[in-house]
């Protein structure tokens, strides 16, 4: 579950439209896809960096669903085989979770993060919190942390196990992080919103 973070004005919005629903939002709403020429045939381009015909989908599956139905992305793909919808979306899911996780890197890198329950409380008394991440598995003094991360302004959200959330910063298990840099937090936000929304919509 993600408790939001507070919005921020980022400058004239870039738009395209989904190939899915049709709609124009903005170009961080959206993921772009690629069609090659060989299997999977369709590719998720995050960095927005692979070359070929790409069409952008909100990451949400009746977009993706109806973007391989009709539209440009079908188009682009007739004649070069079948590609299921399930496949698009556990592809998205594995980026989306290394992108997170690379993020987690970075703010250890940048000394952007607390790790463990004493110095997430510590940080979170000091104010210094933007996004507080509690792993699905962990126990103890979760919600105590997220009440106290909520009452200060703090985004939380629930996300992978001890085990993965520990990975990052090489260990074998990890309860609770927070991430202390609005950028970095609000990238990982943005991630894992995109997660839940694939793991939640029919």
């Amino acid at each position: 579950m993600l408790q939001p973070m507070a919005t921020t004005d980022r400058g004239r919005p870039s738009k395209r439209m989904c190939a899915g629903c049709g709609q124009r939002t903005e170009r961080e709403a959206l993921v772009r896809l690629v069609v090659g020429d060989h299997p999977p045939f369709v590719a998720v381009d995050l960095g927005r960096r692979l070359a070929g015909r790409g069409v952008s989908v909100h990451v949400a599956r009746n977009c993706i669903r109806a973007a391989l139905r009709r539209g440009a992305l079908a188009r682009a793909l007739r004649g070069r085989g079948d590609v299921e919808p399930e496949a698009i979306e556990k592809m998205l899911v594995e980026q989306l979770e290394r992108r997170v996780a690379g993020l987690a890197a970075a703010a250890q890198r940048a000394r952007s993060v607390e790790v463990g329950t004493e110095a997430v409380r510590d940080a979170l008394r000091a104010g210094r919190g933007q996004l507080l991440i509690l792993a699905h598995d962990s126990r103890g003094r979760g919600d105590e942390l997220a009440r106290a991360a909520t009452a200060r302004g703090c985004a939380t959200a629930t996300w992978g196990t001890k085990a993965s959330l520990g990975a990052p910063f090489a260990r074998s298990e990890l309860g609770v992080l927070l991430l202390t840099d609005r950028g970095i937090a609000r990238a990982v936000f943005d991630c894992l919103s995109q997660i839940e929304a694939l793991s939640e919509d029919g």
